[in-house]
C-alpha cells in the first residue's frame, strides 16, 4: 500500500513538471523573434527596430543661472513705456556676433549708456548706470581708450561666447581676457570689467591716481561726487570739501570748515591756526571740537585758549570741567607755549 502511495505522488511531480517547461514562441511578421518574446521587425532586415533606434541626447546640464537683481526684478515690472529707450530698443534675438560688435562700437564713441543696456543682470544690480559712466570717465586708464577692436568669438558652449578684444590707448596696447557674451532672459548680454563692477566704486574710479601729483585721489573724489550726485565722497575730497558740499547743495559752514582744515592743511597756516580762524570766523568756541581729545594740548591750550584770549575774557576757560584741560585753555589764554 505505501509503494502505491509514493508511486502516486512521483508521477504527478512527473506530470506538473512536463506542463511547466518551456513552450515554443511563434512571431509573425512583421514580428521578429527576440530573446523569449517578439519585437518588431517593420523594414524585415532582420534586427529588432529598437534595437536600431537612435540613442537619446543626454541632457546636457544647463550654467547656473545669475539671480536677478533687485532693478532686474523691478524693470521685469515696469511698464515697456517706463522703462529707457535704449533697453526696449535691444532686440533679444539678436545673434551673438552682432552684440559683440556692437558693444565694440559704442565703446569705441564712448556711449556709455548703450554700452550699458547690454550687461547681464548681474552686472547691472553691481553698479547703476550713472556709477558705471563716472568709472569709465575717471579711471586713468579707460578715459584713455582711443580704439577698441572686435577680434572674434570662440564659443565654449550653448550660452556662452569668449569675446575677443583689444583696446588702444594713448601709449599701450591691451588684449581683454575676460570679457564674456552669455546668455540671459532670451538674449546675449556681456559680462565684462570684473574690475569696474566688482571693486568699490571709489576705488574702482580714482585708486589709479594714488601716485599722480597733478591729479590726486582727492581730486577724483571730488569729480566722482559731482557724478554720481553724493556727498559720502565729499569727505574723500580733503581740500575740495566744503566746495564739493557746496556743489551738491549741501550746508558748508562752520563744521564742514573746520573740517577741512583738518583733513588739507592751507598755504601758510597750520591746521590749528586754520581751526582757530574758523572758531573766531563763526564767533563760536565750538570749531574747535573737532581736534580730536587724543591732541588735548592743541585742542583746550591752543584752540580754547586762543580763542579765549581773542575775546579778551577767561570765561571760555572756566566752562570746561576737567581740571588739567581748564588748566591748558587758561595757559593759552594768558600766551604761555601750548
Amino acid at each position: 500500500m505505501k509503494w502505491n502511495v509514493a508511486l502516486a505522488i512521483v508521477l504527478v511531480l512527473f506530470l506538473l513538471g512536463c506542463e511547466t517547461g518551456p513552450t515554443m514562441i511563434e512571431c509573425t511578421p512583421p514580428l521578429l523573434l527576440h530573446g523569449d518574446s517578439c519585437c518588431m521587425d517593420a523594414d524585415r532586415n532582420g534586427v529588432c527596430d529598437i534595437q536600431e533606434a537612435k540613442p537619446a541626447v543626454e541632457k546636457t546640464e544647463e550654467p547656473e543661472a545669475e539671480l536677478p537683481s533687485e532693478t532686474e526684478k523691478q524693470m521685469e515690472t515696469t511698464p515697456a513705456e517706463e522703462q529707457p529707450v535704449e533697453e526696449a530698443a535691444l532686440q533679444p534675438a539678436q545673434d551673438p556676433e552682432t552684440v559683440a560688435k556692437l558693444f565694440a562700437e559704442r565703446w569705441q564713441e564712448k556711449d556709455y549708456n548703450m554700452m550699458y543696456t547690454l550687461f547681464t543682470p548681474y552686472l547691472k544690480g553691481k553698479k547703476s548706470v550713472d556709477e558705471f559712466k563716472a568709472i569709465m570717465e575717471l579711471d586713468p586708464l579707460y578715459k584713455k581708450v582711443r580704439e577698441v577692436n572686435f577680434k572674434g568669438l570662440e564659443q565654449v558652449n550653448s550660452t556662452r561666447y569668449r569675446l575677443l578684444m583689444s583696446i588702444r590707448t594713448n601709449i599701450q596696447d591691451i588684449e581683454l581676457t575676460d570679457t564674456e557674451l552669455r546668455l540671459r532672459e532670451g538674449g546675449w548680454k556681456v559680462r565684462a570689467f570684473a574690475d569696474v563692477f566688482e571693486l568699490d566704486l571709489f576705488d574702482a574710479a580714482c585708486s589709479g591716481y594714488k601716485q599722480n601729483n597733478q591729479y590726486k585721489t582727492s581730486d577724483c573724489a571730488f569729480d566722482l561726487a559731482k557724478k554720481v550726485n553724493d556727498h559720502q565722497y565729499c569727505s574723500k575730497s580733503e581740500c575740495h570739501y566744503v566746495e564739493c558740499l557746496k556743489a551738491l547743495g549741501k550746508p558748508g559752514g562752520m563744521t564742514q570748515e573746520a573740517e577741512q582744515c583738518r583733513m588739507c592743511q592751507p598755504a601758510m597756516k597750520t591746521t590749528n591756526d586754520c581751526i582757530l580762524d574758523v572758531a573766531i570766523k563763526y564767533d563760536k568756541v565750538s570749531a574747535c571740537d573737532v581736534i580730536s581729545e587724543n591732541h588735548y594740548s592743541d585742542k583746550y591750550c591752543f584752540c580754547y585758549g586762543g580763542f579765549a584770549k581773542h575775546k579778551g575774557t577767561s570765561g571760555y576757560c572756566n566752562m570746561i570741567t576737567e581740571p588739567d584741560y581748564k588748566d591748558l585753555c587758561l595757559k593759552g589764554y594768558e600766551g604761555g607755549y601750548c
